[in-house]
């Protein structure tokens, strides 16, 4: 495991006189951050506790009164993209896609990363799941389902909130299977209590049709990194060992495996857009290197899949002049890993 397991600080002003400027350029990738008051920012804190696995993650956040935000800009430029599943104790105002919602202290509220979303919170008090959107149960995404909040009065939300708690306090000590265990428990419950009918195969089947997504994604991952494109599903039931039918009903649960490649290809487009100097490669080349038939064609996936043409995919900016493996805020390190796993086997 790369990434570190289990990431914790609790510093302040009064410690780490630069803790505001390190919290706001290690959270860059995740959010934008505004509304800190000036006497917010003279005795600015940040706690975190955060516990990573190779489904997701689980993890509390104290800080001051912000609004965190993910406008056009960042959506273009952040590697972040999932499920975030979050419980504040304090109340939350905030737009989602442009759809105005409130929460009331302790309410659950699910968010898309990969949408418009700004919250502002009164005191940053949370219980969170974050997820990479290939491993988050697809209904969880649903456009109508950005921006949800589950009123914290219903049983279910209760349960789910005890859980999240109990899981954050012990998951340091779990194994790697109990917590990735505890995590898609978490998230079907969250799906029944947002009142989305999930259905659960016999163990035997879970698990044969886990290391079938494995093993083709390991192959899916290997060809496109290598820029080698010509594979289809017949390519990838062969390096699975298995035949098509059982590749197929393997990925039934994330929309298919021709979405699912589709989906990769269009991951790594963005993140080749990302790295170009001087606009080079062009748009052309690089649609043409990931196996799309024609710009017009990646013109339109691109669109539908993260609202923005390709064009306007902005280079990577330059380093901050702060390095943040010398400091004790390291918000950096949930987007690498979410990046990291984000290529991983599908739920």
């Amino acid at each position: 495991m790369p990434y570190p397991r289990t990431i914790a600080w609790d510093v302040s002003t009064a410690t780490v006189p630069d803790a505001l400027e390190r919290y706001l350029i290690a959270m860059a990738d995740i959010y934008e951050v505004s509304g800190i008051s000036d006497e917010d920012q003279a005795n600015f804190y940040n706690h975190m506790r955060s516990t990573l696995s190779a489904v997701g993650g689980i993890g509390t956040g104290r800080s001051v009164q912000q609004t965190l935000s993910r406008g056009p800009d960042l959506l273009r430029r952040s590697s972040v993209d999932g499920l975030n599943l979050v419980i504040n104790r304090s109340a939350t105002v905030g737009e989602y896609d442009r759809r105005s919602a409130q929460a009331m202290p302790g309410a659950l509220q699910i968010r898309d990363f990969g949408r418009l979303s700004s919250t502002r919170l009164e005191t940053v008090d949370l219980l969170a799941i974050m997820v990479p959107r290939n491993l988050a149960p697809p209904p969880l995404l649903g456009p109508e389902m950005h921006g949800r909040i589950l009123s914290p009065e219903l049983p279910g939300v209760r349960l789910v909130k005890g859980q999240m708690k109990i899981l954050a306090q012990e998951a340091a000590e779990l194994s790697d299977a109990a917590l990735d265990a505890a995590i898609q428990s978490l998230l079907l419950v969250i799906g029944r209590v947002a009142g989305i009918e999930t259905s659960i195969g016999s163990p035997e089947i879970s698990t044969i049709q886990g290391t079938v997504r494995r093993l083709a994604v390991d192959f899916i991952e290997t060809r496109l990194d290598a820029g080698d494109v010509a594979f289809g599903p017949a390519d990838i039931a062969a390096a699975a060992g298995v035949s098509r039918a059982t590749l197929y009903r393997s990925f039934e649960r994330v929309g298919g495996v021709n979405r699912f490649v589709q989906e990769r290809r269009l991951h790594h487009a963005r993140q080749a857009l990302r790295q170009r100097i001087d606009l080079k490669p062009s748009i052309a080349e690089i649609a043409w290197s990931y196996g799309f038939t024609s710009v017009s064609h990646f013109n339109r996936l691109f669109r539908e899949r993260f609202g923005y043409p390709p064009s306007e995919v902005p280079p990577a900016g330059p380093q901050p002049h702060i390095v943040l493996s010398d400091g004790p805020i390291r918000h950096d390190l949930l987007s690498d890993w979410l990046a990291e796993i984000g290529s991983t086997e599908p739920m």
